[in-house]
């Protein structure tokens, strides 16, 4: 008896890939999602990778994506060699480049990271809830940032600091300085040091 295949899902099957139009920065992560299919459904076929990616897709943005010339288009034969056809992954960077902001490189920002520490200080209200929020976030943008060498580590940790209301500054201070009695005082804390505090 021979191995089934896997088929794609149907359109508004509950299993096949979404995107939130409204929300361009998640059309990597669609991608994603569609290439996993791809190699659970064994679909190795550039033509009809590019067809599937298009059909999870509202009308309109469907008929952008297949407008795109790297989407129907062929490579020019050289010598004797037979015209072959643009590859997804081509056609994937010509769709990705229609939304600014979706690219990899510019996922987070030295700026929204800013905001985010500015908009935490502003907080009148403040919990441990408030808190763990802002350390969540905050390392979710920073990490990525760090990572792809837009800020240092000294710059994160200060930055850390400066998003913390000064009344309670005040008190994670003074617990730092009993549990790190050797740290300088110029140094700026590790960010998990000061959460922990």
């Amino acid at each position: 008896m021979e191995p089934t295949t896997q088929c794609m899902p149907p359109c508004n099957h509950f299993s096949a890939p979404k995107w939130d139009e409204s929300k361009p920065r998640k059309l990597t992560q669609y991608f994603k999602e569609l290439e996993y299919l791809f190699r659970y459904c064994s679909i190795t076929d550039h033509t009809q990778m590019k067809e599937y990616a298009a059909r999870y897709v509202t009308y309109d943005t469907a008929e952008a994506w297949t407008g795109l010339p790297k989407f129907a288009a062929t490579t020019t034969p050289i010598g004797n060699q037979a015209a072959t056809a643009i590859s997804y992954k081509n056609w994937k960077k010509a769709v990705i480049c229609l939304y600014p902001g979706t690219e990899e490189s510019m996922r987070y920002t030295v700026n929204k990271l800013h905001q985010l520490v500015q908009d935490n200080f502003d907080l009148s209200a403040y919990t441990l809830g408030t808190f763990s929020m802002y350390y969540c976030k905050f390392q979710k943008i920073s990490r990525w940032l760090l990572q792809h060498g837009k800020i240092h580590a000294n710059e994160e940790r200060c930055l850390f600091q400066q998003g913390i209301p000064t009344s309670l500054w005040a008190k994670i201070a003074r617990r730092l300085e009993i549990l790190k009695p050797t740290h300088h005082l110029e140094d700026p804390y590790d960010v998990k040091d000061i959460y922990e505090a």
